[in-house]
């Protein structure tokens, strides 16, 4: 509805003009009391025409503006213009000298040039010293600046970090298996929870928080990714989980977590999740009943005699009647899978040799 009205708003304007202007045409080219009548009349029905035309023809570029992503941020735009303005202003002051020396007929046209010339260039330094000039007027720009200008990466490639995907182990891996590939965008607010975790008094804490700092720093050095620190804030929220959905909002962009109801949250919210749990969920080896498995069996199982060993994908495998064979690798004929929360438990017997019906033992 909002586009119709548009488009004969811009209509009734063309036809009201040609209008008036057929009417004077008429005057001046014809004497007579029909002529200004019929020059009125030929006016509104050529700007019908014309403005429906070109009302349809604006209300697309609209539009198209409307949905088009700048590069730059409200802030960046802001102080850009403020700048360009100041510059014109400027250029005009020092072409109005040549006005004066030369007259209008040369001096015209060395002032547009100079004004041109200074307005774009303080367009140009607006843009790139947004923050400086925002902080100098002791305003904070909370427009995402810093993290439209990612180089030569776009915004659309790039991958928000949550704190619970660096400090899984999995990372790395995933990231040299090809699997991730662009800029990774670590929030500064998520770098400052990991290195609270990495002073925390539990030592169980301290080690993953520093874990997950090495991991950061062999991350930056990945020439297939792209490491970069953001100091975008959202004030308006408090909660940690709450600012990278809203990040994730504002940049458009993907967010990388093993945290399930984050996950959940962020999707709910059209913010698209790579959840590291159910990308190592996919890519486990699907075992069928009565494949033979090799594993390591560690400890005993909850009941009499088993044996539970792990797979290389972490899936707990149960052996019946092997609890004398703790430390061994053996050979297991699966019987049947069940898939917990924490992955798949594989329940199975020890394969037996057809000749002489023992235990297959692996050393």
């Amino acid at each position: 509805m909002g586009a119709v009205v548009f488009v004969e708003t811009i209509r009734l304007l063309i036809v009201l003009l040609l209008t008036a202007a057929g009417h004077e045409v008429a005057i001046m080219g014809a004497e007579g009391e029909v002529a200004p009548f019929v020059g009125a009349t030929l006016g509104a029905g050529s700007g019908y025409v014309i403005g429906g035309t070109l009302g349809r023809r604006v209300s697309r570029s609209v539009d198209r503006m409307e949905h088009m992503k700048l590069p730059w941020s409200p802030p960046e735009l802001l102080s850009g213009g403020v700048f360009a303005a100041i510059g014109g202003l400027l250029g005009l002051v020092a072409g109005a000298g040549a006005v004066v020396g030369l007259g209008w007929r040369f001096g015209g046209p060395i002032a547009a040039v100079t004004s041109w010339l200074a307005m774009a260039m303080g367009g140009r330094i607006g843009l790139r010293a947004s923050a400086e000039f925002w902080s100098l007027i002791g305003l904070s720009p909370i427009g995402l600046s810093s993290s439209r200008r990612l180089g030569e990466s776009t915004v659309g490639d790039a991958l928000l970090l949550d704190s619970s995907a660096v400090l899984d182990g999995r990372m790395l891996e995933i990231v040299r298996s090809g699997f991730i590939r662009g800029t990774l965008l670590v929030p500064r607010f998520v770098l400052d929870e990991i290195q609270a975790i990495a002073d925390a008094q539990d030592p169980a804490r301290r080690r993953r928080g520093r874990r997950a700092l090495e991991l950061l720093d062999v991350l930056d050095n990945e020439t297939s990714v792209s490491l970069r620190v953001i100091d975008d804030e959202v004030p308006e929220v408090t909660h940690v989980d709450a600012k990278l959905v809203t990040l994730g909002r504002r940049l458009d962009v993907r967010l990388i977590t093993n945290d399930q109801p984050l996950a959940r949250v962020a999707e709910l919210q059209g913010v698209s999740c790579l959840f590291l749990s159910r990308l190592a969920a996919g890519l486990r080896d699907e075992t069928v009943p009565g494949e033979v498995i090799s594993v390591e069996l560690i400890r005993e199982g909850s009941e009499s005699g088993q044996g539970v060993g792990f797979r290389e994908d972490g899936s707990m495998v149960v052996v019946t009647d092997a609890a004398v064979l703790l430390g061994s690798r053996v050979d297991v004929r699966v019987s049947h899978s069940v898939p917990t929360a924490k992955g798949t438990m594989h329940f199975g017997t020890l394969a037996l040799h057809e000749s002489s019906l023992e235990p297959t033992r692996s050393t």
